[in-house]
């Protein structure tokens, strides 16, 4: 009895196709951006100091996720405006010029980018992102019609390649450069006076607060005489 082993010798070792697997799947990397987007915005939001960072992560749960990301990006728009001036043109380059860039991740962020950019633009009458946005295009463009081993072709078709991590890291930006909570910012009057800052949760019998400068107060809710 013989055993045909031809298509054992031809696979690959069990080592490549591990990494390949790896460099396929979407979940895993797509995990880890989310975990460092959320510790980054919990040192920003804290003033970047370890134990009120710990006390906010108490306040927390897993349901909170998109609450954190969404509320984030929408308290942030003084630097999500520049960064979508720069992502949308990119995000276009890698779709008309990547084959990588038709992927329905690319196109997906691609509609996203829009959309906030023009409700940016019609909500705080910020009609100069726009004509922004154009420019960065065309100036792509050019870059694009150069010969093929110009060095700026080079960097442009490197960065569009790459194009996932490019908005990954802009994220991280975002976080990184936003210490305003994912929360409104409240005035609470309380019978020990007035407490300025935001409400991170609302347990039975207290709220969890962080304050504008970065402190975290519990108040007793019998204490609290009204929030505006």
């Amino acid at each position: 009895m013989t055993i045909d082993r031809g298509n054992e010798q031809n696979a690959p070792p069990a080592s490549t196709q591990i990494v390949r697997a790896v460099r396929e799947g979407g979940a895993a990397p797509a995990a880890a951006w989310a975990f460092a987007f959320l510790v980054v915005r919990l040192f920003a939001i804290s003033g970047y100091n370890w134990d009120t960072a710990f006390l906010v992560s108490t306040t927390l749960g897993l349901e909170d996720g998109l609450r954190i990301l969404f509320g984030s990006f929408m308290t942030a728009r003084l630097v999500v405006a520049p960064l979508l001036v720069t992502l949308l043109p990119l995000l276009m380059a890698a779709f008309l010029w990547s084959p990588k860039g038709r992927r329905p991740t690319v196109v997906l962020l691609a509609g996203l980018a829009l959309t906030t950019l023009t409700s940016l633009t019609l909500s705080y009458r910020a009609w100069w992102l726009l004509p922004a946005t154009a420019a960065v295009f065309g100036v792509l463009v050019l870059i694009h019609r150069r010969q093929a081993g110009a060095p700026l072709r080079r960097l442009l078709a490197a960065t569009i390649e790459r194009i996932g991590w490019v908005v990954a890291i802009g994220a991280l930006g975002v976080a990184l450069a936003t210490q305003t909570p994912w929360v409104p910012r409240e005035r609470i009057e309380t019978t020990n006076g007035r407490i300025t800052g935001y409400v991170m949760s609302v347990d039975p019998g207290y709220l969890n607060v962080l304050t504008d400068d970065h402190n975290f107060v519990i108040v007793l809710t019998s204490d609290v005489i009204s929030r505006d």
